[in-house]
Parts: C-alpha cells; sequence; structure tokens
C-alpha cells in the first residue's frame, strides 16, 4: 500500500471505531464481568462475536454488496428492506439509543458530581442543546467530537491499563453459568450490529471522498480499516470486562436488575479514586451528547428521504428529541430492560443477513435469503416470546431443538428454511425451464 492509501486507511478505520465506541457502551462490559468471575474470558469472547465481530462483519458485507442499506436488506425484498431499516432506525435512533445517551449522562455525570438533580430537568437541558445543534447543523459538535474522542481514549487507556498493573482483586467463582451465551447476548445492547448496515453508508461515502472510487479499492480499504476499528474495539472492551472480573470480589450483582452504572463508577472509584470517576464522568457525557446530535441528525435525514420530503427532516428531529426525552426519564436499566426483547428479535434476523451478503458470490439461488431471515425471525420471535412470558410448551419445544437450550435456537430454523427455499426455487426453475421446451 501507498503512504497516502495507509494514511488514509487509517483514519477511516480510527472514524469507524468512534463510530462504534458510543459512551453508552460502555457501561455493558464492566457489568458482565462481575457477573462472570473467574468465567470472565469466555464472556468476554461471546460479547466481542457480537459487539465486535458483527458490527465489522455488517459493513464489510454493506461495501461488499454496494453500500446501501437495500442492497444488503433488499435481496429479502424491496418491502422487507424498507421495514427493516426503518426498525432499525427507530431503534438506534428514537426508541432506544438516543433515550441511552442522556440517561447515561445523567446517572454517570450529573448524579455523581451534582446529586439527585430532577432527571425530567437533565433531559430537558439534554435534548434542548440536541435539538439547538442538530437544527442548526453547526461544525462545532464536529470539533467538539473530534476532540473528545481522543480524551475518552486516553481515559479508557488509562483506566485499563492502571487495572492491568494494579487489579482491584481476584476474579472469583460467582457461580455463573452460560457466559458465552450472555457475553453474545449483551452484545446485542451495543445495537452496533443492527446499526453498521446503516452505517457502512456513512464509511462508504468517506472512502469515496478520498479518491477511492472502484469497487476493488473501496472493499479493501473496508476491510483494513474494519480490521484496525475492531482491534481497538477488542482492547476497550475486553479491558473493561477484565476490570470488571477482576472486580467481581466487590460486587454482589443482581442479574435481574445489575445497576450496570453504578458499577462502572465504583470499578473506575476503586481504579484511579474520585478524580477518575469525575473525568470519565465529563467526557462521557459531552460524547453521549455528540452521539444523540449524531443519531437525531441520521433519523431526521434517513425518515426524510424514505418519505421523499412529506416528513421534513425539522419535523422528524423535533419529534425525535421530544420522544426520546420522555423515554429518557425512565433511566438506564429501564431502558435495556424494554430494548432486550426487541433486540432479541431483530438481531438473529441481521446475522443471517449479514452473513449470507459475506457469502453473497458463492450463493446461487437467492431464495435462500427468504427461508434463512423467516426461519430465525420465526423462532427468534419465539425464543422472545418464551423468555418474557410463562410459556413453558414454548420453552421446552425450542430446547428440543439443537443448540436451542444454549440460547441459539434460531440458528437451525435459519438453516432448514433457507435450504427449503432453495429446493423451492429449483423446483420452479425445472419447471419453468420444461415450460420453455
Amino acid at each position: 500500500m501507498k503512504r497516502k492509501q495507509i494514511i488514509d486507511t487509517m483514519v477511516v478505520g480510527f472514524a469507524l471505531f468512534a463510530m462504534f465506541l458510543g459512551a453508552g457502551n460502555l457501561i455493558f462490559p464492566p457489568t458482565l464481568g462481575a457477573i462472570a468471575g473467574d468465567q470472565w474470558f469466555k464472556a468476554m469472547i461471546g460479547f466481542m462475536m457480537t459487539g465486535i465481530g458483527l458490527p465489522i462483519l455488517g459493513v464489510v458485507a454493506s461495501a461488499k454488496a454496494g453500500g446501501r442499506l437495500e442492497d444488503v436488506a433488499g435481496k429479502v425484498n424491496k418491502t422487507f428492506s424498507i421495514l427493516f431499516g426503518s426498525l432499525i432506525m427507530i431503534c438506534i435512533g428514537p426508541l432506544l439509543a438516543i433515550p441511552r445517551t442522556c440517561a447515561t449522562t445523567y446517572e454517570i455525570a450529573v448524579q455523581p458530581l451534582f446529586g439527585n438533580v430532577s432527571p425530567i430537568l437533565v433531559s430537558i437541558i439534554f435534548f434542548g442543546l440536541t435539538l439547538f445543534f442538530t437544527l442548526n447543523q453547526s461544525k462545532v459538535v464536529d470539533k467538539i467530537g473530534s476532540i473528545l474522542t481522543p480524551i475518552l481514549l486516553v481515559i479508557l487507556f488509562t483506566i485499563i491499563i492502571s487495572s492491568i498493573v494494579k487489579p482491584i482483586g481476584v476474579p472469583k467463582n460467582t457461580g455463573s453459568t452460560q457466559n458465552f451465551v450472555k457475553g453474545f447476548k449483551e452484545g446485542y445492547q451495543t445495537m452496533d450490529a443492527i446499526g453498521s448496515i446503516i452505517m457502512a453508508t456513512i464509511v462508504i461515502n468517506s472512502v469515496k471522498k478520498r479518491g477511492y472510487t472502484s469497487q476493488k479499492d473501496m472493499f479493501r480499504m473496508t476491510v483494513i480499516s474494519g480490521i484496525i476499528a475492531a482491534f481497538c474495539l477488542a482492547f476497550v472492551y475486553g479491558g473493561l470486562v477484565y476490570i470488571g472480573g477482576t472486580g467481581s470480589g466487590y460486587l454482589t450483582i443482581d442479574p435481574e436488575n445489575p445497576n450496570r452504572v453504578a458499577n462502572l463508577i465504583f470499578m473506575v472509584n476503586k481504579i484511579m479514586g474520585q478524580y477518575g470517576t469525575a473525568a470519565l464522568a465529563l467526557t462521557v457525557a459531552l460524547a453521549c451528547l455528540t452521539t444523540s446530535i449524531g443519531l437525531t441528525a441520521t433519523a431526521g435525514e434517513f425518515f426524510s428521504d424514505l418519505t421523499n420530503g412529506k416528513l421534513t427532516y425539522k419535523s422528524i428531529v423535533i419529534f425525535t428529541c421530544l420522544f426520546s426525552g420522555i423515554i429518557a426519564t425512565n433511566g438506564v436499566d429501564s431502558i435495556i430492560t424494554f430494548s432486550g426483547p426487541i433486540l432479541s428479535v431483530l438481531y438473529p434476523v441481521a446475522i443471517v443477513i449479514i452473513l449470507l451478503n459475506i457469502f453473497d458470490n458463492k450463493i446461487k439461488y437467492k431464495a435462500i435469503y427468504k427461508g434463512a431471515t423467516l426461519g430465525a425471525f420465526m423462532a427468534s420471535l419465539l425464543d422472545t416470546i418464551a423468555n418474557i412470558g410463562d410459556f413453558k410448551n414454548i420453552r421446552s419445544f425450542l430446547d428440543r431443538i439443537p443448540l436451542g437450550s444454549e440460547g441459539f435456537a434460531w440458528v437451525i430454523p435459519a438453516i432448514v428454511f433457507g435450504f427449503a427455499f432453495i429446493v423451492l426455487e429449483m423446483a420452479i426453475d425445472n419447471n419453468n425451464q420444461k415450460g420453455v421446451i
């Protein structure tokens, strides 16, 4: 690679890393590690698969398919592409991710530094600022973001290195089971894999603006940039899971109400004292604000384009801020609890679509997209229903499916339905050929 290409690839790679490292994502790995205890490594591997591996594959799959959402999800069909894309945007927008930025700001920055300020007041101020910057599309936010990301990274790297040099304690046996599965499903909460299909457009456009317009160059730079981002994310997420593991002897966590924010603050305080906690709080708060502004603007552009301008950018961002402000007052853990069932249905579908697009050039019969997506959706929907309600018959049925009792009941149905639709397409092709003859 030429010097310019190496520099451009590094820049895009670090930009991709910054896009995926939402400040809200930092609250998940430490608690995951604390729950797993001396099994923290298994939990970390599971988390990295869905929190790092799948998002990077999502960007690569999008680049390979053409760079647009419809290029990736449209292989199922156009209506599905619109519906699936809208659901993704709602999740990483006003329903889940945007409210979580405000709730995280309140619990990590406002409460520790200023005490019990009203969450409603914080929500009004936070989304008032979001709306101001989003409507004005000010470059101030870009400048703040370019400064904040390095500061956040310096703080995180300092915390992680300090925890390695002087661990909080020794990971204990917490009695936690299925830690890989817990890590795998906790990675859903980052929402990066489903968001990667939309984020890929930003990455690919950035590559094009740098003069790399051929499909080969774009794909190569996207892959290498993804590897750079993956290594950076692995260090941060892996380090935070490890911190949680070393702090497991000091925390008694209720899996039903883990209070992830309090756990993170406690661990940082144990490692660096109150100064570390204050530095993390301020940086995360500002990083959450820039994330909120970016996601709100993305939602405005997405739904305005989808409706051909019938819904204006301005009206969408105003609604997004109002709706997100209401949801945010429920708190981080309430938002996470609410988002769990939604993501448990969407993620298996996203995994199937991403993996099929990766191997698309090897797939002759495209009906596999419809079949595999349908199989994954039905099984994950049943699994989610069984998990949130007392449906013993459904749970018993799913547990009989290979991998079902391990938490992956959707895998076999996706494979079976995928091949069933291939057989159906082959039969239709044969009948058509006979008709021509």
